[in-house]
């Protein structure tokens, strides 16, 4: 049957198809078949909460198959890069440059695998696409580079979001096993892809889609504190169990023994400044509950500038007692070198940087690490723990 015969939704039923047969895009044909797709008379072209898509059926009607495959391919973009599930608080605070970064990032995407149009073809004349200013960048890069045009009343750049972007509103244990089941499509799209074409796509953009991010930070920083400052649990007849000396019995009491202590690692590079009050504020809260012996503040660019040391009695005043020194250069090796040169009996670290370092960094070490990141989606970390904390979110 000619392709202007189908019904709507077998038009959207062989574009998936078409996607799965494709060496690159096939990479997104597991994230299509998670979800209901809807069609609606009221939509004005299409949109997604992150699980569900709903087509217009005026606008799609009048698509082409490659414009279809482009469209179908955005919405499934937005889900697979969860940008209707995992950035809720910048979406309330930046409704709009939030929706249009997405869209770039989406658009960038499919422009990036295929630069040609030999399989989508642009459903409309003025999407928003930059692939100069925002290759390979991600969504939340780009937000902040649209904000500062806007706060600089710079212009944004020409175009409209080609769909409607609305937020999905799932229970924690929903949108926990969404997300678990958007990246295992995606890496089973990348096993499809490697067997089509060896290498498969090259887009750095659905790479990433793989990487978990925007984690709780303040959870995973006080989950990580708690468990490298727990002291081992020891007995005693002396004294006894107070509880139950009352009733003439007498019981081993129990207390914990803490020892080393918590270095904090902040990284002086421009970028960092704004948001320590912030992090610090939270983490004097943490070491409260934690309890380490002390907690030291290693400030740190390209050598070690300065520490702060920190007792029990101190940890509440920490955020207000800051005195960053540094700015020049990022090596976190120096860190490492500093705590075994001067035999540092650290518990755990917890490192505050932007991720962006320079020089030779090994960074292996036994101790307990945990990477408090700042606006670096890219960033990995060569051992331990990883948490991205967003800058926009905490409004910095």
């Amino acid at each position: 049957m000619a392709w202007s015969n189908l019904p709507l939704p077998e038009r959207i039923e062989a574009t998936h198809v078409d996607i799965m047969r494709h060496k690159d895009f096939t990479r997104m044909a597991g994230v299509a078949m998670i979800g209901a797709v809807k069609f609606s008379d009221t939509m004005p072209t299409a949109a997604t909460n992150g699980r569900d898509v709903i087509y217009g059926n005026k606008f799609c009607e009048g698509l082409n198959r490659k414009q279809l495959r482009y469209l179908v391919l955005h919405e499934n973009g937005h889900k697979m890069l969860h940008h209707c599930t995992e950035y809720k608080p910048l979406a309330k605070k930046y409704p709009e440059h939030l929706a249009r970064a997405a869209d770039y990032v989406v658009n960038g995407m499919i422009e990036e695998i295929d630069p040609t149009f030999t399989f989508v073809e642009r459903p409309t004349d003025d999407l928003l696409i930059d692939k100069a200013r925002f290759a390979n960048k991600s969504i939340l890069e780009v937000l902040k580079e649209l904000i500062k045009d806007s706060e600089e009343q710079e212009d944004e750049g020409g175009g409209q979001s080609l769909d409607e972007h609305m937020e999905g509103d799932f229970e924690e244990a929903e949108a926990g096993e969404l997300k678990e089941m958007v990246e295992e499509a995606v890496r089973q799209g990348v096993i499809t892809a490697n067997n089509l074409a060896g290498q498969g796509s090259r887009s750095t953009v659905i790479d990433g889609a793989l990487a978990p991010r925007h984690t709780d930070w303040r959870s995973a920083i006080r989950e990580f504190a708690t468990s490298v400052c727990m002291g081992h649990d020891l007995s005693r007849l002396s004294p006894p169990n107070k509880r139950m000396l009352p009733l003439g019995i007498l019981l081993w009491s129990h207390f914990a023994e803490t020892t080393g202590e918590l270095v904090i690692a902040g990284d002086t590079s421009g970028s960092m400044g704004g948001i320590y009050p912030v992090l610090f504020g939270e983490i004097a809260r943490i070491c409260e509950i934690a309890n380490p012996e002390k907690v030291r503040i290693v400030w740190w660019d390209s050598a070690v500038c300065g520490e702060q040391v920190f007792e029990k009695q101190d940890f509440a005043s920490i955020a207000r007692a800051l005195k960053p020194r540094g700015g020049g250069g990022t090596e976190p090796q120096c860190v490492l070198d500093h705590i075994r040169q001067n035999d540092i009996k650290a518990k755990g670290i917890i490192w505050l940087t932007d991720g962006y370092f320079y020089g030779n960094n090994n960074l292996q070490t036994d101790i307990p690490q945990l990477w408090g990141v700042i606006d670096n989606d890219r960033f990995t970390p060569p051992q331990g723990k990883l948490v991205n904390i967003s800058s926009l979110v905490e409004g910095v």
